[in-house]
């Protein structure tokens, strides 16, 4: 049986992980991607969403793109952004209302200790922001656009 100490520290680690597994997923690299267009947009959400969290953020964005394919079948490209941050927010409510104001549907899911939301737009960019009580991570993959 674990102590009380134990069981908080074991399940800090699990929050721990959920938060961070993103960055294996998505790479570390610190260069921001060539922003134009619907990438700049895309970003522009992003930066928002981290200045109405608050706090300081670790920049993770991904330089290179990902191939996609656009609606007509040819190849196009897509962007990760990637920001953590240790300090924990209370501001689900307020990032889903600016989600939705820049006209994304927003679902709420809890995994744990850890609260995310999920959001989606018409161009399929996907916006992911994950809150517990030790950190925050944002996260979001932009829409597929041809490639330059």
């Amino acid at each position: 049986m674990r102590s009380g100490v134990a069981h908080g520290i074991a399940r800090g680690w699990g929050a721990a992980c959920i938060l961070v597994l993103p960055t294996l997923l998505l790479g570390s690299c610190m260069t921001p991607p060539a922003e134009t267009g619907a990438t700049a947009d895309f970003f522009a959400v992003i930066d928002a969403t981290q200045d109405l969290a608050g706090g300081q953020w670790d920049v993770q964005d991904d330089p290179t793109s990902r191939g996609c394919v656009l609606p007509d079948g040819t190849e196009g490209e897509t962007f990760s952004a990637l920001r953590i941050s240790a300090m924990p927010a209370v501001v689900l409510n307020s990032v889903a209302a600016a989600w939705e104001d820049y006209g994304y549907s927003v679902d709420r899911e809890s995994i744990g200790p850890v609260n995310q939301l999920v959001a989606t737009n018409s161009t399929s960019e996907v916006l992911i922001f994950r809150v517990s009580d030790r950190a925050m991570t944002l996260q979001g993959e932009s829409e597929c656009q041809p490639s330059e």
